[in-house]
């Protein structure tokens, strides 16, 4: 019974942090406004806060076992690095800009402010807070030197946005790459950076989210989010420069297909040296693999044929644009 409790315990308060998510910005999404986040684009950002879709009611694979590690990373830097850590269990928002908010992962206790570290005026009773990560281990590339700030840069300005909010002049940050390597790094406020963090944030914040207003796509997908359908009845007059991008894109899909067709012939060529072989080497370092595999698909024109009734019940109609040049 104690165990459904504390499960569905877990479930509200998830609820309850993902509703949050759209009172303001926090230092998640300050990377999505920048350009640098590889998971959001600022249009899709922009649809979260406007309650305009849908939120995330299950987590991805990577982002559980992030949630589930963040404790053992906590303990790791905490031992590593000879301090206390400590939860604040609190969205914290800017004493002067509510819509400024920070959900850090831990506090670092710093004995000389206080033995416990509490939110006061807007505040945290300490200059030091930690942020917790695991990375992909073909991601390691992109974390530096330890005990430096070589940190990836959608980390770095969540770091620099949870200092200002919180008044912290130092973010500690473990990450455990790949599931063997720990790493830890410090980094320092940068002052000029918040404010510019700031500038770009307060701009999405109010001159979009606010005033509803969607920020240019950036992407091909929140072009086909934003303009799903095409206006049979409509027909746009090209300006010389939307002309000058038509021949452009004409010009280097032309390339592409040169490209593939090159590639095509260099496949043709590896395959026919390697023949039967499974690999080819070269002092002692593999070059290249050639196996065999099986996949099952399913024959859809076949079950259709023999059973209509059940293709049918399963077949799914999906649609979208398409840009065809010419």
């Amino acid at each position: 019974m104690n165990t459904a409790v504390n499960l569905q315990s877990a479930e509200n308060a998830r609820q309850a942090w993902l509703e949050s998510r759209r009172l303001g910005i926090g230092g998640s999404d300050v990377a999505a406004i920048l350009g640098l986040s590889k998971y959001k684009s600022p249009y899709q950002l922009w649809l979260d806060k406007t309650s305009r879709s849908e939120l995330e009611d299950s987590q991805s694979e990577a982002a559980y076992w992030g949630n589930t590690l963040e404790d053992i990373v906590a303990k790791e830097y905490a031992k590593r690095n000879g301090v206390k850590v400590q939860r604040v269990n609190a969205t914290i928002a800017h004493p002067e800009q509510d819509w400024m908010r920070a959900n850090i992962d831990r506090a670092i206790i710093n004995p000389e402010i206080a033995g416990n570290v509490r939110i006061k005026n807007g505040k945290l009773t300490t200059d030091r807070i930690l942020e917790c990560k695991t990375a992909n281990q073909y991601l390691a590339k992109l974390w530096g030197d330890e005990q430096t700030e070589s940190v990836p840069d959608y980390y770095l300005t969540q770091c620099q946005w949870y200092m200002g909010i919180t008044g912290a002049s130092l973010c500690g940050l473990g990450v455990l790459i790949g599931g063997q390597k720990f790493r830890t790094y410090q980094i320092a406020f940068d002052p000029e950076l918040f404010e510019m963090l700031i500038e770009q944030c307060s701009e999405f914040w109010h001159e979009h989210v606010l005033a509803d207003v969607p920020p240019a796509p950036t992407t091909f997908d929140d072009v086909l989010h934003r303009w799903a359908k095409h206006n049979p009845d409509q027909a746009l007059q090209a300006d010389d420069d939307l002309a000058q991008l038509v021949a452009e894109y004409k010009d280097l899909n032309a390339t592409i297909k040169e490209a593939s067709g090159e590639l095509d012939a260099l496949k043709l060529q590896i395959c026919t040296h390697m023949q039967d072989a499974e690999m080819i080497i070269a002092e002692e370092k593999r070059l290249a693999t050639f196996k065999y595999q099986e996949r099952n698909t399913l024959d859809s024109k076949s079950l259709k044929a023999a059973h209509p009734d059940i293709y049918e019940q399963f077949v799914k109609t999906s649609s979208t644009r398409v840009l065809r040049i010419g």
